[in-house]
């Protein structure tokens, strides 16, 4: 507890402090939920689970990541000559594409809500950038309040590594060094969805609900216990299963058959399901919609849908993962020289083909773009006309080429001041 336990009089040996990420999450009871273990390798086996996490991977992936720097003027441009500008853009490493390691980055994130990178260096230079596994690191911090990584690889006994050696993506965290395990703060959630699945596997297998009861006739003398097996080894081999739904089933000894009507826990069990994935998705932060869900909320258009879903479920990841690049992977004088490094979501805006027209026109107009800055935007190559390079404001507005507005029309004069 170091010098802040001494401060405030705690004596460390209380079991209701909460003082790590762990000790929340064993607070909770999460052995089993719905008679489901729920882990990371489970959860991902629900649908909606999984496509959350793919939702929040691949946003954070499919977009360019670039260094820059500002100019004399402040504005940024890229900085293709420094080194980070190829790993992030590229090639973080031997075996991966930028695309790929930002994927799994996101996975991390979204399940976990923890990504560990270890920064290989040379001659204090980061050289190459690896993911590492997050239950295989452990983050301890000191009474001084500094961080050390623990990493299991292999089976071997923990290896401390310095802080400095590793970048560290945290989403919402509750000790504020380790975010909090998103898949076992929804545990419950989660296994009460693969419940309600194995439950519709289970139904089907047996031939979805039950048709009817049998049942001896009035009158009829009482089944032998080897009466009652071989009818219901008769009954599984003509009736179970969905490839005997809808048989005729011979009845052996005096036996009948009595229908039984559908009922409500049915329909129940689809709009639970519904339900559940409504409710994963409140976990993960993602719009239902996203996650291909019937009844979603729907948008005025397109661009409105992907505007909500990049600013309430991917920006704070683009935060998130830009300031922790930033601070772990340039110098602090780096930083005051005007690098950065910026994850670019106007892609994701790109709008049809007759909206981007008008903005670009728009943006002509006002002289705020040049031509060959709209080219560049549509991944056209640059034009060789001087002239592609020059703001041009419209004629009505600005009077041509930085040039004054019109002068106003000399006045009409009438015939006597004509003759004057």
């Amino acid at each position: 507890m170091g010098f802040l336990a001494q401060f405030f009089g705690f004596d460390g040996k209380s079991p209701q402090v909460i003082s790590t990420s762990a000790d929340l999450l064993r607070s909770f009871d999460r052995e089993r939920t719905a008679g489901e273990a729920v882990n990371d390798r489970t959860a991902i086996q629900t649908s909606a689970v999984l496509c959350c996490a793919r939702v929040i991977a691949e946003g954070l992936a499919q977009v360019p990541c670039k260094v820059f720097k500002e100019d004399s003027y402040g504005s940024p441009t890229e900085a293709r000559d420094h080194a980070l500008y190829y790993l992030l853009n590229r090639r973080p490493n031997d075996w991966q594409t930028s695309f790929e390691f930002r994927e799994q980055i996101g996975i991390h994130l979204a399940l976990k809500n923890n990504a560990n990178i270890f920064k290989n260096k040379v001659n204090g230079n980061v050289v190459e950038l690896y993911a590492f596994d997050p239950s295989v690191v452990t983050v301890e911090q000191n009474d001084t309040f500094d961080l050390t990584y623990k990493v299991t690889l292999d089976g071997k006994g923990p290896k401390s590594i310095p802080a400095d050696d590793i970048w560290h993506i945290k989403g919402p965290s509750w000790n504020g060094f380790q975010g909090l395990d998103a898949v076992q703060m929804a545990c419950k959630t989660i296994g009460l969805a693969q419940a309600t699945e194995r439950f519709g596997s289970k139904l089907f297998e047996n031939g979805a609900r039950p048709g009817g009861l049998l049942t001896t006739r009035t009158g009829a003398q009482a089944l032998t216990p080897e009466q009652r097996n071989e009818i219901k080894t008769l009954w599984a081999a003509q009736h179970q299963g969905t490839e005997n739904a809808h048989k005729t089933v011979m009845l052996p000894f005096d036996l009948e058959f009595t229908p039984v009507s559908g009922t409500a826990n049915e329909a129940q069990w689809i709009e639970n399901r519904k339900f559940l994935i409504e409710e994963i998705c409140r976990f993960f932060r993602v719009l239902p919609i996203m996650v291909m869900q019937s009844g979603a909320t729907s948008y005025a258009s397109v661009e409105q849908m992907f505007l909500a879903h990049l600013t309430h479920t991917l920006m704070p990841w683009y935060e998130r993962f830009e300031q922790s690049a930033e601070v772990s992977l340039l110098t602090r004088q780096e930083l005051l020289d005007g690098y950065s490094i910026k994850l670019n979501a106007n892609a994701l805006l790109r709008a049809s083909h007759e909206d981007r027209a008008s903005y670009y026109q728009t943006m002509k107009t006002i002289g705020a773009m040049t031509a060959n800055e709209i080219r560049a935007k549509e991944d056209m190559p640059r034009s060789t006309d001087p002239e592609a390079d020059k703001l041009t404001g419209a004629a009505n507005i600005f009077g041509g080429n930085n040039q004054t507005p019109n002068p106003a029309p000399s006045p009409q004069l009438d015939d006597n001041e004509v003759a004057k």
